[in-house]
């Protein structure tokens, strides 16, 4: 069985307590799913069907303040590609895009933190 997040829309495990895509916490549709049977609410999805992406700032997969893997997972492209575009972009604006950075460092959320899972 699939429980989708009512957040973000992304399927997670039946028993999982947080998403997994935004770590939002999955009891709310827990219990609208144990309420309606095995009927379940709709993932949250944009005007043209997709489901609704946010940008956020990654927790994990970060080298100064996680922008390019957020932007990387954002735009469904490889980090290392946002990176280097990053690198391209500072060098042929003399270092004006570093302040682009800083800016986004400091304006785009950081993505949720995840509580560790405890074995029981």
């Amino acid at each position: 069985m699939v429980l989708y997040c009512p957040n973000c829309g992304a399927a997670n495990e039946e028993f999982a307590q947080y998403c997994a895509s935004c770590g939002d916490d999955l009891s709310s549709a827990r219990e609208k799913k144990s309420k309606k049977g095995q009927t379940q609410e709709e993932p949250k999805v944009s005007s043209d069907g997709k489901p609704k992406k946010e940008l956020l700032r990654s927790r994990t997969d970060r080298k100064i303040a996680g922008v390019s893997a957020g932007l990387a997972k954002y735009f469904n492209m490889d980090v290392d590609h946002v990176r280097i575009l990053w690198i391209l972009a500072f060098v042929m604006t003399g270092g004006s895009a570093a302040i682009a950075y800083l800016i986004m460092a400091m304006v785009i959320e950081e993505e949720p933190e995840i509580p560790e899972a405890t074995s029981t």
